[in-house]
């Protein structure tokens, strides 16, 4: 029967649709029928305890067996895949696993957001599933789906904008943030910028499920970021004249509760983290770091090539040796603008800088000579490359997608687990710098608290000379070792690195390709190479940045679906470290007009008029023809040309006259460098002469416009020739009409009284 039961056999553990049979014929052919009996007896009972007892798992008791996170998740799929039940399992979204993430992390601090994490466990006794457990009862684990549009639009500006290593993490927190302020619906509100009570009994709910206070800072950061997104948002603003002020008013209440919650999680970590620390193993990372930044230093004076990676821990050298050498906030550090930097004065041998903005801690350090040259470097060759020509950004110290950076205390934590090392933060060097401080006389003491930009009660402006006396106090303190943090640029010689391969020998020993896989360990040492697993991560790293070009660059003309990057990935047979199609389809930009001059696929369709998408439709008598999309089209796509034959503007001018209004819409007029140019498209090109091309029924106006004109030269069909490609500027929908900016064409001509087009 179909429906029979299926029963194991426990002599050759294979299951057996009939077990009477097959014990009389394989496994206790030459027994008894009695003994047969017995055994199917046995192997009855033992199915019937396997489905009562032992098909169900709890998690806990997964994590006691495998302590390693990625084995446990590993193995809690492959359960789940065989048909076991898991209880008290995690949601889908905390068992994803990173393809770079191979690393032996005991950590299961994903779980619930940080909140065991090994820098802030309030309660080692805590459990990460307890504490999930005191989040549910209270109402606190609940989310909003993962596609409301807030959210989604929320976690795209992480991505793509900002460039959050852990997006997901911080969507999440938002999402049950507003979800408690917002229990019902399926799609957030801005009715939460006025629950201020709510928000602070959110914040207390947090503290009592026994929330580790970094966590709670965790989900107001998180908030803080959401809040900045949404002032951002030009068609929220729209509706809502007053979001930016509810935005700053509720800024201001989470930055009030962030403190109170900060005091209580600076006295608790600080003794529970470190047995009080010196200034000299906070340096630790410094000394670390320092034959890799002397190597990049040296490869950017010789003009070398420098790969993205390297110039990245360039940076993060130069952001360590503000919180650790001097001793300043990540807040002041992020507050570091371009113009702070021009504005340095030189004062007895030392550069003195001062930083003050609204939103950002003080900071009036004075520099080492050595230490100038470095950021001068950065500042100059580094910082330039990243922001690009359009990109404006005010801050120094930049990512390489020319955004502000996020956040140093983030980048910190990077560097040290680059390295392999226990993480100190900016509050541990500027405790053990108060420690060291308080044997110093009165005045001393204050000129230390002045540079650590502590509150001095006299609101006056210190003297650069006081600064820089200030800085060679430090310097003095005890635990200091200036020896072990300074530059010394010029000085230090080869010996330093000839003592081990750095990274670019590491490369020329196993060279990246985009089909290589990693060297074992066993390779690397039998190579020279260090044990540890940097120079692998570093090789990974790259391997992974290569990839993601690779798989962009097959996409210049228009944006890719999830699917197609998926079947791109699966020809090319990668398995692990490489982008989720989805991080590509967010990563994704408009090609650069270089880049599209050369895009094959547009110069084919420009050449063949074979662009898809797109309609002719009759719109009536009083419109006439127009275009609508048949496919959806994304933000930046090139739609398709306007196309006809090109020729000079006074041409196309003496062409108009005589012409009805609806006609003179078939003449675009444009600027190519100093030549005054003219489509004609009513008369039509010699190489379709017989076709009614979709680009030039487009309609003009000035008013929502979807698509802008792009001026490109092009080789079609072995000659140069003058194309106007339309882009889209917006997200288009299918059955949209598509029109192009018409404002765009009278300031592009000399100024043309072309006012008709409006009409």
């Amino acid at each position: 029967s179909a429906e029979r039961n299926i029963v194991y056999c426990l002599q050759c553990k294979k299951p057996q649709e009939n077990l009477p049979v097959h014990l009389a014929r394989v496994c206790l052919k030459k027994s008894t029928p009695g003994e047969r009996a017995n055994e199917v007896q046995k192997a009855k009972t033992s199915n019937r305890e396997w489905v009562r007892k032992n098909r169900t798992w709890n998690y806990n008791q997964l994590c006691e067996l495998l302590p390693h996170r990625r084995s446990r998740i590993v193995m809690v799929k492959e359960l789940l895949r065989r048909g076991f039940f898991i209880r008290n399992q995690p949601e889908e979204s905390e068992m994803v696993l990173d393809p770079e993430d191979d690393s032996a992390t005991v950590d299961d601090a994903n779980t619930v957001t940080t909140a065991t994490s090994a820098t802030s466990s309030e309660d080692p006794q805590i459990t990460s599933s307890s504490v999930r457990m005191q989040m549910k009862e209270a109402g606190l684990h609940d989310k909003f789906p993962a596609r409301a549009k807030l959210l989604v639009g929320f976690k795209k500006y992480l991505v793509v904008s900002r460039r959050v290593p852990n997006s997901q993490q911080e969507v999440d927190n938002v999402s049950r943030f507003l979800r408690y302020l917002q229990p019902t619906g399926s799609e957030p509100s801005l009715d939460f910028l006025s629950k201020s009570t709510e928000t602070r009994d959110f914040v207390k709910a947090l503290q009592r499920a026994d929330m580790s206070a970094s966590t709670v800072l965790n989900y107001i950061k998180s908030m803080n970021g959401f809040l900045e997104y949404l002032t951002l948002r030009l068609d929220i603003q729209k509706r809502d004249p007053q979001l930016r002020t509810n935005c700053q008013i509720y800024t201001n209440m989470l930055n009030t509760l962030r403190k109170t919650v900060s005091k209580t999680h600076e006295d608790k970590t600080f003794d529970t983290r470190f047995d009080d620390p010196c200034i000299k193993d906070c340096q630790k990372i410094l000394r670390a770091v320092k034959p890799d930044f002397l190597r990049i230093h040296e490869n950017l004076l010789t003009g070398k090539e420098v790969s993205k990676m390297d110039k990245t821990l360039y940076r993060y050298y130069c952001e360590a040796l503000l919180v650790f050498r001097h001793m300043q906030r990540p807040g002041a550090v992020e507050g570091f603008t371009d113009a702070d930097w021009v504005e340095r004065i030189a004062q007895g041998g030392r550069v003195v800088i001062g930083v003050r903005k609204e939103k950002t801690a003080t900071m009036r350090i004075a520099l080492t000579q050595d230490e100038e040259a470095c950021f001068q470097l950065y500042y100059k060759q580094i910082r330039p490359k990243n922001i690009g020509l359009k990109k404006f950004c005010q801050s120094f110290f930049t990512s390489t997608s020319g955004e502000a950076v996020y956040s140093v205390s983030q980048d910190m934590n990077r560097l040290h687990e680059m390295y392999k090392m226990a993480p100190f933060r900016s509050l541990d060097v500027r405790r053990a710098v108060e420690t060291a401080a308080r044997k110093l006389p009165a005045h001393q003491h204050e000129a230390v608290n002045l540079y650590l930009a502590h509150s001095t009660g006299t609101g006056r402006k210190p003297q650069p000379q006081y600064i820089v006396d200030a800085a060679m106090l430090l310097d003095s303190l005890e635990g200091t070792s200036s020896d072990d943090v300074s530059l010394a640029v010029l000085s230090t010689g080869q010996e330093q690195r000839t003592s081990q391969k750095d990274f670019s020998a590491f490369l020329a020993t196993f060279p990246v390709s985009l089909e290589g896989q990693p060297p074992s360990k066993k390779r690397r040492v039998n190579s020279g190479f260090p044990e540890d697993r940097v120079f692998y991560d570093k090789w990974r790293a790259t391997q992974y940045t290569q990839r993601e070009e690779y798989l962009l660059s097959h996409f210049t003309h228009r944006k890719p679906s999830t699917s197609k990057v998926a079947r791109l990935i699966a020809q090319e047979g990668w398995k692990a470290n490489y982008p989720k199609p989805e991080e590509i389809e967010w990563v994704w930009k408009p090609a650069p007009t270089g880049t599209i001059e050369a895009d094959e696929v547009i110069i084919k369709c420009v050449s063949e008029q074979g662009w898809t998408g797109l309609a002719i439709k009759d719109f009536g008598a009083e419109e006439g023809l127009g275009v609508v999309a048949t496919r959806p089209f994304s933000k930046g796509d090139i739609v398709c040309d306007y196309h006809g034959k090109v020729i000079r503007a006074a041409e196309g001018m003496a062409k108009l006259e005589g012409l009805n209004d609806k006609a003179r819409y078939l003449f675009f007029f444009f600027k190519a460098g100093e030549r005054d140019l003219c489509i004609d498209a009513q008369t039509g090109c010699d190489c379709h002469p017989n076709t009614d091309t979709v680009g030039r029924r487009i309609k003009c106006c000035f008013k929502r416009p979807n698509l802008e004109p792009l001026h490109c030269v092009m080789k079609v069909n072995g000659e140069d020739k003058d194309v106007i490609l339309f882009k889209a500027l917006l997200d288009i929908s299918i059955d949209t009409q598509l029109k192009f900016y018409s404002g765009v064409i009278r300031k592009s001509f000399l100024g043309l009284d072309l006012d008709w087009l409006d009409d």
